[in-house]
């Protein structure tokens, strides 16, 4: 933990009543080169501000932190449930930050809460479609490209080694860079999954790690939650929150080709991911994905059947998941 960190942090929370020694408890990350912290007074102090905040650290030479910082403020601005930035020194990537709570939207699913929780998730997301600002990029045909690259890079040549055939599958591929521009473009989070969406204590929804939204393929949050990486929806449940979607959408989408839509863009976005997990363990040394890699292959099989142009990356995924099941035991049984 770094020193001069909990100096701010302590100078920071002094400056609103609380009192030393602050309690400090590393919270976790997912696939992030930030750590964060919850803290909480050591002794309540009355009349003040008790309730526990949210130290991140993040490095300047690895994070966009004034992009953080100004979406933040832009999705606040929108009415999205980020967190409040109570302070922050951009350079140092220190940030103080209100604390939205330990409750994820992962941990909610599969109980009595689900029904009542996932409208309020999609009404978030509607919210997010809406915000507008120049400072939010476009998510261009090239930058799906590269990501569809990651996959190819670290999953199939470095992690199963293999080499990718990339002219057999380069049509299935500029299908799905193609699909993603048929669509109406607005602002996308790009990681609206279960692990990022937060259930507040007053019963809102708290939204993290936005800080590389984009404007988008209107399908794109929305795959990220219902084609989610970390939990697998019934294709009932599917078609019921996406005709909920439908419903609270002012989008200009095309009802009729929404659902191929959603699912086409829905393997651009897993495809990634497999990428992405590989390369944490390769490049980062961080296993703690690699668990999720063949149920999502699973998935994204399941889900190419069903479209003729993705026959040749369905025959493809029939073809390394025994050589992808095999070394990822491999690697999951390593000491």
């Amino acid at each position: 933990m770094d020193e001069a960190l909990r100096q701010w942090t302590r100078a920071k929370t002094a400056a609103m009543g609380w009192t030393d020694p602050l309690t400090w408890d590393p919270l976790p990350v997912e696939a992030s080169h930030r750590l964060f912290y919850r803290v909480a007074p050591g002794v309540p102090r009355q009349g003040s501000d008790n309730t526990s905040l949210v130290v991140m650290l993040s490095p300047p030479d690895l994070e966009n932190n004034d992009q953080f910082a100004l979406l933040a403020r832009v999705f606040t601005a929108g009415g999205v449930g980020v967190p409040r930035l109570i302070a922050q020194e951009p350079d140092a990537g220190w940030f103080l930050m209100s604390d939205l709570g330990s409750n994820h939207l992962a941990d909610v699913y599969e109980t009595h809460s689900q029904d009542s929780v996932l409208p309020k998730v999609i009404e978030t997301l509607t919210c997010i479609q809406q915000i507008t600002n120049p400072a939010i990029p476009a998510y261009t045909p090239q930058r799906f490209r590269d990501e569809l690259e990651i996959y190819s890079r670290w999953f199939v040549e470095n992690l199963l080694d293999r080499t990718f055939p990339q002219t057999r599958l380069e049509e299935c591929f500029e299908h799905l860079v193609a699909n993603t521009q048929s669509q109406p473009q607005c602002c996308v989070h790009r990681d609206f999954h279960c692990r990022n969406l937060m259930l507040t204590a007053n019963g809102d929804i708290g939204v993290v790690d936005f800080q590389d939204a984009l404007m988008g393929p209107a399908a794109y949050d929305l795959a990220s939650l219902l084609r989610d990486c970390y939990y697998r929806f019934t294709e009932a449940d599917v078609t019921r929150w996406r005709e909920f979607y439908l419903s609270r959408t002012t989008l200009a989408v095309d009802r009729g080709r929404f659902p191929e839509q959603l699912d086409l863009t829905a393997i651009q976005r897993q495809l990634k991911a497999v990428g992405i997990f590989a390369r944490l363990h390769i490049r980062d040394h961080k296993s703690s994905h690699l668990v999720h890699i063949v149920p999502v292959l699973d998935q994204l099989r399941d889900l190419c059947r069903t479209y003729p142009p993705m026959r040749e990356l369905t025959v493809f995924l029939g073809e390394i998941r025994s050589d992808a099941a095999s070394r990822l035991e491999e690697l999951l049984c390593a000491p």
